[in-house]
């Protein structure tokens, strides 16, 4: 399903294979993202690591899900020699980013719709990156809800997954930093 849907790869593994890392999560925080306290969907506002841990422990499957990210080598050799701040500011590389960002959020919720569907009534879908789907979110201490509670997901980032090694451990490599081809990864946990 995740291939009909757009995804450049999908595979089932072992939840065990999910590879939990407090760095991963402190890469929120140095450098600081521009999410971290802002987004709902990021740290400090999502489940703490280690109860995050417990509860993935409870998983048996999962399904790693790569998505494209449209950065062509073309568009990213404009950006040869500019500081990451230029880079991340370029309307269009902004665009592209956030228009798939949005596209694999939509596929994990459609795969975590269908798994539940199916009788996995513990599926819980993750994304890639932080939540897009609003400018600007209504963020932390706004004591303010979701806009979009049943379409947001939080990170694999986030929750302090180590997103490199899960990837691997399901057998969908990907280069950091990327030289071409950059993919989302999202994680649907099956159980």
């Amino acid at each position: 399903m995740a291939l009909e849907k757009g995804a450049k790869a999908a595979r089932p593994m072992d939840a065990r294979g999910v590879v939990m890392d407090p760095r991963a999560r402190l890469k929120c925080m140095v450098p600081v993202c521009a999410n971290y306290g802002r987004n709902l969907m990021c740290p400090p506002n999502v489940m703490p690591m280690d109860q995050f841990a417990e509860v993935l422990r409870r998983y048996s499957r999962a399904i790693l899900v790569q998505f494209p990210i449209p950065l062509d080598q073309n568009l990213m050799k404009g950006f040869e020699g500019k500081r990451l701040e230029e880079v991340y500011g370029s309307s269009e590389y902004h665009q592209r980013l956030r228009k798939s960002e949005a596209e694999i959020m939509d596929l994990l919720g459609y795969l975590e719709k269908e798994a539940l569907n199916m009788g996995y009534r513990f599926a819980t879908a993750l994304t890639g990156g932080p939540c897009p789907l609003c400018e600007e979110c209504v963020g932390q201490g706004s004591g303010k809800r979701c806009r979009h509670p049943f379409r947001s997901r939080p990170s694999m980032e986030a929750m302090g997954i180590d997103v490199l090694l899960t990837a691997q451990n399901a057998g969908l490599s990907f280069e950091v930093p990327p030289k071409d081809g950059p993919v989302w990864n999202g994680l649907l946990l099956i159980d």
